[in-house]
């Protein structure tokens, strides 16, 4: 074997050798951001889990199913602008900024044992959404710096966008939009010769009653502009100044389109009739959302082709000298995480289990409407009703005594499952009721009833009407609950939070709402309700 030979067979050999070595230099590596993408990786999908309910059964919010699409598109669009250099830890780690992170994982503990009782809790949704994206956002900090902080803190940080208000804020800005539309509405028919007379949120036509919900959708496009000019703010990159700019050019064009589209639905009631609404609602709501979109891109379009101010432009990242610090503490962190959120989830299903565990359905019931008097007659169920409660059985009708008092009932029953908790606390006299012009004068007050060996929880609610009180009974009844969980408030803390003791509330629901009218106190309207519920309550045995 000649010298050549012998450099050859030396040279095939240290490539033999170098190989798993390689190997084995890559394998860590791997195995590192695999433990940094498991824990953020299953917190997303513990939040988009529980946000998909809202979104799938929520039309307010069904633009949400498109966000999480969206952040991924404006994180890939930075990392092809080179937005994401070489990752460069922080060479020191402050102990506030550990103590910060370890809170966040913490925190979750409490979260997701409330949220598998009470997943549709509006606070508890924020809850869930801080922590995952901060902790998000403290992996991002620890494996790249500040660098990688900075250039996907407005990305990720626009997913709080799909996350369902505050019901207290919500209702508040919606009912006061909605009063404000209808207002707008009945001065633009006026001016077209229409009389029209508004009630609350509700518009009276010579043809009969248009609710803004049904003409407007509950100002949906309010929220859908908000989160397209925040999308094409980042979308162009502009200055904060520029984006800013963008959110009232959104606002006001929801708003007047709205009026447009109420005005039109309603002019379309006045003259054709309330049921000529259906025929148009779908394609007006669509097309004003089409028509807010384009020119809030146009809008957007326009602001890019003009230069930024001097002194205001959009930092770019700049390549820094590497430190000495290293992506292991991200990595050690990521097996800690991993480690508790098994604890946590083990620790969960294991409490629920034990608590669940002498729960007992109770008698199965249903409610029978009296068909057999002469003056009853069904109520249709709408198709936004339905869309909005996904009940799996519902009976609506109205009917009248020989006193001469007028009854209504409204029944939905949903089979056991995750979701039957979150949809049946939807319907509530409060909310409904006051939507439609009518105001509340007392209540909610609790009583408890038991017909044919069923406890029914109903609360009291009085509205006052130009023809008197309404007195209206409402039941949230659910299979396997302790009298003893019972409250007033529907939507009180201590209710909200009950199920972590009583259960998931995933047995089965039902609602059963009775409103009478010709009562003239509350003592008497009691009797006559205890005496109807026995004629309506069937037990299946």
């Amino acid at each position: 074997m000649d010298f050549s030979q012998k450099e050859s067979s030396a040279a095939e050999v240290s490539n033999l050798d170098s190989l798993p070595r390689e190997t084995a230099m890559r394998r860590p590596s791997i195995l590192k951001w695999m433990c940094l993408a498991l824990p953020v990786g299953y917190l997303w999908f513990r939040l988009l889990d529980n946000l998909r309910l809202e979104w799938e059964s929520n039309p307010q919010y069904s633009y949400g199913l498109l966000v999480p699409l969206l952040v991924a598109g404006l994180l890939l669009r930075r990392w092809q602008r080179g937005a994401f250099t070489t990752p460069i830890p922080p060479a020191e780690i402050s102990k506030s900024a550990w103590l910060f992170c370890g809170l966040l994982a913490f925190l979750y503990l409490p979260t997701r044992l409330t949220e598998a009782a009470t997943p549709e809790w509006r606070p508890l949704q924020w809850s869930l959404a801080v922590e995952t994206i901060g902790l998000t956002f403290c992996f991002l900090y620890l494996a790249g710096g500040k660098s990688w902080l900075r250039q996907t803190f407005f990305p990720i940080g626009f997913f709080f966008i799909a996350v369902p208000w505050p019901s207290p804020i919500e209702q508040t800005i919606i009912q006061s939009l909605s009063r404000l539309n209808a207002a707008m509405v009945v001065e633009v028919l006026s001016v077209l010769d229409i009389p029209a007379i508004q009630h609350g949120n509700v518009i009276e036509v010579s043809k009969g009653l248009v609710g803004i919900n049904d003409a407007c959708s509950g100002i949906r496009s309010l929220q859908s502009s908000l989160m397209v000019s925040l999308f094409l703010g980042e979308f162009y990159r502009f200055i904060w100044l520029r984006r800013i700019l963008l959110l009232p050019i959104g606002f006001g064009l929801a708003m007047l389109l709205n009026l447009c589209r109420t005005s039109l639905l309603t002019w379309l009631a006045a003259t054709k009739g309330v049921g000529a609404i259906a025929e148009y609602h779908d394609e007006a709501g669509l097309a004003i959302l089409m028509v807010c979109t384009t020119i809030l891109w146009i809008a957007a379009w326009t602001l890019s082709r003009r230069p930024a101010p001097a002194g205001t432009g959009q930092t770019r990242s700049r390549s820094k000298p590497a430190s000495s610090g290293s992506p292991g503490r991200a990595w050690r962190f990521g097996v800690a995480l991993v480690v508790w959120l098994l604890a946590v989830e083990l620790g969960v299903a294991l409490w629920y289990q034990i608590r669940e565990s002498h729960l007992r359905p109770g008698p199965n019931w249903s409610v029978k409407l009296p068909e057999q008097n002469p003056t009853f007659k069904t109520l249709p169920i709408t198709k936004e009703e339905n869309e909005l409660l996904q009940f799996d059985q519902g009976r609506q009708g109205e009917w009248q005594e020989a006193d001469g008092t007028a009854w209504q009932v409204y029944y939905y029953n949903w089979v056991p499952g995750r979701v039957a908790g979150y949809l049946a606390k939807r319907h509530t006299p409060d909310i409904c009721m006051t939507a439609s012009g009518y105001r509340m004068t007392s209540g909610p007050e609790l009583m408890v009833l038991t017909v044919n060996e069923v406890v029914l929880p109903m609360r009291h609610y009085v509205f006052s009407t130009s023809g008197g009180p309404l007195q209206v009974y409402q039941c949230h009844w659910e299979a396997g609950m302790d009298q003893a969980t019972f409250t007033a408030d529907e939507s009180s803390r201590f209710n909200l939070i009950r199920g972590i003791w009583a259960g998931r509330g995933n047995r089965g629901q039902k609602v059963l709402e009775v409103v009478m009218a010709g009562y003239d106190g509350p003592e008497s309207a009691k009797a006559a309700l205890v005496r109807q519920l026995s004629n309506l309550i069937t037990v299946e045995h």
